[in-house]
């Protein structure tokens, strides 16, 4: 079993005990791979007070398993009490921008790094919108990281060859 505690980015004051336990299932009489069965829990109570159902998930192999943990963290953490919640006053900001001239060659990458300083809600990466000279190139951007940081780098479509 594995022990970790999930806090609330507004509430920093308030820390929530969770474990996580796996375990290999072989069925009986059935050939093939081996199952496993990984339990998600917490003992916090949910908002009414009542029990938190554990979180089950079940594998052949472990290849996604920190993102269905994280998934699973993220349905119980939805049914916590988390008040009193800190109101989040501050923007995000940019913290890096390169290049930082507006003179560069026309084949040159952009990248931002976007940050949101805690106790925040985080950055709404769907809210995120670049556009260069005038042109929408949102689609285009590859944008990596966490809702409190992000990496955002946006590389010309088409390169200009310096020779034809």
């Amino acid at each position: 079993m594995a022990e970790f505690i999930l806090r609330n980015s507004l509430n920093p004051s308030k820390a929530v005990q969770c474990a996580v336990t796996y375990r290999q299932v072989v069925p009986k009489g059935i050939e093939g791979e081996a199952l496993w069965v990984v339990e998600v829990v917490t003992t916090e109570p949910d908002v009414s007070g009542n029990s938190i159902a554990p979180e089950y998930i079940n594998l052949v192999d472990l290849t996604y398993l920190e993102d269905e943990i994280a998934e699973a963290v993220e349905r119980i953490s939805t049914q916590i009490d988390w008040s009193p919640l800190i109101e989040d006053t501050r923007a995000p900001y940019v913290e890096s921008l390169s290049p930082s001239t507006y003179e560069v060659p026309l084949e040159t990458s952009v990248e931002v790094v976007l940050k949101d300083l805690l106790p925040a809600a985080g950055i709404d990466v769907d809210s995120i919108i670049m556009t260069v000279n005038g042109e929408d190139v949102t689609n285009e951007l590859e944008i990596t990281g966490d809702p409190y940081e992000y990496n955002i780098k946006w590389s010309p479509f088409i390169r200009i060859m310096d020779e034809y």
